[in-house]
């Protein structure tokens, strides 16, 4: 009996270090509020808009501990729109991440479906990041700064931190929005009140909705619909960002970032600058200013952000903002993502909304 009792110990006190060693978290975020846009494809619209402030999304991350500095990791992550209750790609519950790896002393290997690395460093230096705000981001979204575009069937590496640099890359086969492999690169430097990243991707074989965001019906030789979206040979991306702390109140932005799309006869590039500041009132209120400059051939278009961000707990928080753009060229549209065009050269977006986090 007394060794029965010992036996059955043991095994209870395995199950404790083996919980010990490992963890599960369920998480998420949950965002909502009102826009109003003066013009969005040639009339004004006001109503609620899920995920604006931050993606609305849950999740589960875990890990467990391997020993001698090793840990199996994995994350399953799904957006969804919280108004309707519809996830955002339908047929795919973990559309934005679903990966298994390994963290070790060498840095962190992933394997799965996983968010692009423009996504991943180059964002954290938008405007729209700073601003809490997805109208703020590039227009059409080409440069895949929101993690709207996976890459699926992929393998990622991220390096241990040497003196503030990390260095990283990933290899995707077929899938997502691509026929062909995806590939890419980044280095990144934090180290005091300066942080900088340069990322590098290229995607054979993207499909690029240019009806829907831009109001194109041809783009470079190929005719475009509603129900026709844009074939490219290859997208490459390219994105340069940095921060500065200016003090524990101002801290400043800047980016650019560079698409170039080839089709089959011809091609084209679209660029981005971003610059912003974000001051600090208090812990709990911050405003934000940002100017986005963007030029595709003879288009071009300027847009200004501001905003007001106010935590009403460590989890809760409220924003305003307001963006307005302008278009010139010629039959140039102001275009605001995920909106699509104007019929005229600007447009105006004004968002309430709250921002709770679990």
């Amino acid at each position: 009996m007394k060794r029965q009792l010992l036996i059955a110990a043991c095994g209870l006190l395995s199950i404790s270090l083996a919980h010990a060693q490992s963890s599960v978290t369920l998480w998420g975020q949950v965002d909502s509020g009102l826009t109003y846009i003066n013009n969005k494809k040639g009339g004004s619209s006001f109503g609620t808009a899920s995920g604006i402030g931050s993606p609305t999304r849950w999740g589960f991350t875990g890990k467990e501990n391997l020993g001698n500095g090793y840990a199996a990791i994995f994350t399953l992550e799904s957006g969804f729109n919280i108004n309707t209750g519809n996830l955002i790609k339908s047929n795919t519950l973990f559309d934005r991440n679903a990966y298994v790896g390994v963290e070790s002393p060498y840095g962190t290997l992933t394997l799965g479906r996983q968010a692009d690395l423009m996504d991943d460093v180059a964002i954290r230096y938008s405007n729209a990041f700073w601003n809490r705000n997805l109208y703020a981001f590039h227009a059409g979204n080409l440069d895949s700064l929101t993690n709207g575009y996976q890459i699926e069937n992929a393998v990622k590496y991220r390096s241990p931190d040497f003196y503030g640099f990390h260095v990283g890359g990933m290899y995707g086969f077929a899938g997502s929005d691509a026929t062909g492999h995806t590939a890419g690169g980044y280095a990144t430097y934090d180290n005091g009140p300066l942080s900088a990243g340069v990322t590098y991707m290229t995607t054979k074989g993207r499909v690029l909705d240019m009806y829907t965001y831009f109001g194109f019906t041809s783009f470079l030789g190929q005719s475009l619909s509603s129900t026709k979206t844009f074939q490219s040979n290859e997208v490459n991306n390219l994105g340069i960002g940095a921060t500065w702390k200016f003090s524990d109140a101002l801290l400043g932005n800047a980016l650019y970032t560079r698409t170039e799309i080839k089709g089959a006869s011809a091609s084209t590039y679209m660029q981005n600058q971003d610059v912003g500041l974000l001051y600090r009132f208090t812990a709990a209120e911050a405003v934000t200013l940002n100017y986005t400059y963007s030029k595709m051939g003879g288009d071009h278009w300027n847009m200004v952000e501001v905003g007001n961000l106010y935590s009403l707990s460590k989890r809760t928080q409220v924003q305003v903002t307001l963006t307005y753009q302008k278009a010139s060229g010629e039959d140039a549209t102001a275009t605001t993502y995920p909106n699509g065009n104007s019929s005229t050269q600007t447009q105006v977006l004004a968002h309430v909304g709250i921002t709770h986090s679990f």
